[in-house]
């Protein structure tokens, strides 16, 4: 066996070194032993029978370590140091002297060098016991004689023990490397192939491109042309979508609103009820279209969020009616559960609505008799929503995938949806703050939860909510900007696309004024034409130094119409409140009123609009612009409400020809389309310009032009823009 312990490589590695010096010892060992017994049995004639028995042994077991030292190492190792020992000890006891037992020390080291630690110590616990017996038993010698072999002995165990822990240190630590070192060029010679693969496949790859270009031309042609594709699509859809949405919601609320409008006939109270119905749910639609529509025109690749306070029960209690209907036609029950008191949250109301109606729609579907729950509690610094149902569950297998979109939980009714709504429902809740979860057992029933995070926990945008105006600002409150604008729309697409601040419009200088004096803004956002009216607004409300202003030339629906030539635009859906207003912004009263439209059935629900809020209007309907054409010339309306998209002569072609006719000069032109003034791609003219009362430091400076070089250069596709910054005096 080994007489050392280290892992296998070490000990394969030492094994070799060991026979490598027996093999040297050996020879050596027999040549000098033969000297030494030449000289003792000529020089000393009365040891001639010790000196040949040293010879003999010696002799013997360097031959036979020899022997072994190819079969069993260790054995030879063993035999060669026990030869050694005992021819050493019959030196020692044949001669009295006390220089003899220094004879150890030689066996010592050659002991270290074929040996372990601690043979070596052993050897040399066997020299000191011979040196005391012979020296002390034998020869009778004083101790102190015997002492300085022993010492030396001790000594020389000592140094050869540290001298083969540094030896096997190195030995370690080079057979490392070693090891290292082979691994790393096995990894290189593997590289090595890798790479002429990788080249071999570059070259066919290359070929196969080469190929591939002409296809690419075409593709990139075919791409081009999708692209313009889309754009022609979103523009249909939105006035396919549109046209016949602003139909429900506007007969619905005429119905259930305005019941003159139809000489005075009440409906039934339980028709009003699902007229109501038909209305909240076609509202829903219509902000999910607009939802779908801005996806595809926002440049910033991001889903937009309208945060505004809103009472959580009551868009739990609009989206249960509008599911009860559905619930209570398969016998299931509907219980909704609400605190008595709920803050009010900072969400988007449409957002939060849908996820409810898509949590509701599910457990519709897969309840098939029992009961549906909705259930709000609040937890801390969040309120909790849950709906339960005593459905049929859903499979252990298929919970890791409840928020994977298009993963259906059920594969027998996969058919009845998309697999989209508790992924889309998940990301609404997450970008809200909060967070989804769900937990179901197959037979008894799910429960789909989410939390949402009130306002003073920090987890939503920043930003304070009140149930009241005031204060808008303190150490608590939001932070609040001043919009002077005349269009309540421009406000409304702040608050949709910019988020952590609070919008507060003011129309008149009076208005802004008690605005400001009632708490600071964080900043002022007005309007390119308001510069005149700002001044008197500064004048009068004392506005701080460090207050910043931008004048912004903010798009707006009246001001879009009037840049198209027309008195006023109205994006459809049109509602009688939109149609109200901008017949009161028209500069003289109108009595008579055009409705142009190739949609028969939107015509004359903008008649009974019109009727609705003046019955003294004379209203005038046509179905194509042709026939509008006429009616105008014939009947010279006070103001025309003119569809942009009608076949053969459109809205355009209806503005150009009214133009060009001096009888109708006079008439005003209020254009209606399905495309928001947000996805108009053309250019607003004006100017961006940020100003403070006290100036800014030239810190400021550079850091207001890092910020709106980097949003300049990054936008995918902006029009020319002026950007100026006054470093001091009054906004100009």
């Amino acid at each position: 066996m080994r007489t050392y312990r280290h892992d296998g490589r070490t000990a394969q590695v030492l094994d070799d070194l060991v026979g490598d010096s027996l093999r040297v010892l050996l020879p050596t060992t027999a040549i000098l032993t033969w000297v030494w017994a030449s000289v003792a049995i000529l020089a000393i004639e009365a040891r001639v029978v010790h000196g040949l028995v040293v010879l003999g042994l010696v002799l013997a077991t360097t031959a036979l370590s020899y022997l072994l030292h190819r079969r069993n190492l260790g054995l030879a190792v063993a035999v060669y140091l026990t030869g050694l020992t005992l021819a050493l000890t019959i030196i020692a006891t044949a001669f009295v002297s006390p220089a003899l037992f220094f004879l150890y020390i030689p066996l010592l080291l050659v002991t270290a060098m074929l040996t372990g630690p601690g043979i070596t110590w052993a050897m040399a616990l066997v020299a000191i016991v011979l040196t005391l017996a012979i020296g002390r038993g034998v020869h009778t010698l004083p101790l102190g004689q015997l002492l300085s072999p022993i010492v030396f002995v001790l000594l020389t165990a000592l140094s050869a023990w540290l001298s083969s822990r540094r030896l096997f240190t190195a030995l370690a630590w080079a057979l490392s490397m070693t090891a290292e070192a082979q691994k790393n060029a096995e990894e290189a010679r593997e590289r090595r192939a890798e790479v002429r693969s990788i080249l071999k496949s570059l070259e066919e790859a290359y070929v196969r491109l080469e190929r591939a270009n002409e296809a690419l031309i075409f593709a990139r042609e075919a791409a081009e042309k999708a692209y313009r594709f889309k754009a022609e699509f979103v523009a249909n859809v939105s006035h396919e979508l549109r046209t016949p949405l602003n139909l429900i919601v506007g007969f619905s609320e005429m119905m259930a609103t305005a019941p003159e409008s139809y000489g005075g006939t009440l409906l039934p109270n339980q028709y009003r009820g699902d007229v109501m119905a038909i209305y909240r749910s076609a509202r829903h639609l219509s902000d999910l279209i607009n939802d779908v529509l801005d996806l595809s025109q926002i440049e910033a690749g991001r889903l937009p969020l309208r945060r505004e306070p809103s009472d959580l029960g009551k868009i739990v209690g609009e989206a249960c009616e509008i599911m009860r209907g559905l619930a209570e036609a398969k016998g299931l029950r509907l219980d909704v559960n609400l605190p008595p008191e709920v803050p009010l949250l900072c969400l988007d109301r449409t957002r939060i609505r849908q996820v409810l109606l898509n949590l509701l729609s599910n457990a519709t579907r897969f309840t098939d008799c029992g009961w549906i729950r909705v259930s709000a509690v609040v937890d801390g610094d969040e309120v909790q929503i849950t709906v339960e149902d005593s459905g049929r569950g859903i499979p252990a297998d298929r919970m890791a995938h409840a928020f994977e979109a298009f993963s259906q939980l059920d594969e027998e009714r996969a058919r009845e949806g998309s697999g989209l709504g508790l992924a889309v429902s998940k990301r609404f809740v997450e970008l809200h703050g909060g967070t989804m979860w769900i937990h179901s057992t197959p037979g008894m029933g799910t429960t789909v939860g989410f939390s949402l995070p009130l306002p003073q926990s920090g987890k939503a945008v920043p930003l304070t909510l009140l149930r009241t105006p005031a204060p808008l600002s303190g150490a608590q409150g939001p932070r609040w900007v001043l919009v002077l604008h005349d269009d309540e729309h421009a406000v409304s697409l702040l608050r949709r696309y910019v988020e952590g601040y609070h919008f507060r419009r003011a129309d008149s200088v009076e208005g802004a004024v008690a605005l400001m004096r009632e708490a600071q803004p964080a900043a002022v956002i007005l309007d390119s034409s308001w510069h005149d009216r700002w001044m008197q607004v500064a004048d009068a409300a004392d506005v701080p130094p460090h207050l910043p202003v931008l004048t912004s030339p903010l798009p707006g629906l009246h001001r879009l119409g009037l840049l198209m030539g027309a008195a006023d635009y109205l994006a459809k859906p049109v509602t009688r409140e939109d149609l109200a207003a901008a017949l009161a912004r028209l500069p003289r009263p109108a009595r008579t009123v055009l409705v142009v439209d190739d949609d028969r059935h939107l015509v004359r629900l903008l008649a009974r609009m019109l009727t609705a809020i003046d019955p003294s209007l004379c209203v005038l309907e046509a179905s194509s612009g042709a026939e509008g054409l006429q009616m105008a010339r014939s009947q010279r309306p006070d103001v025309v409400l003119l569809d942009l998209l009608m076949p053969a002569v459109s809205g355009f072609d209806f503005m150009e020809e009214i133009k060009g006719d001096q009888t109708l000069a006079e008439t005003s032109v209020i254009i209606m389309s399905a495309r928001p003034v947000e996805q108009e791609r053309a250019p607003i003219l004006g100017e961006l310009r940020l100003a403070r009362v006290g100036g800014f430091t030239l810190s400021e400076i550079l850091q207001l032009t890092e910020a709106a070089l980097t949003g300049l250069t990054q936008s995918a596709a902006v029009g020319p823009a002026i950007a100026s910054a006054t470093a001091g005096g009054q906004p100009g």
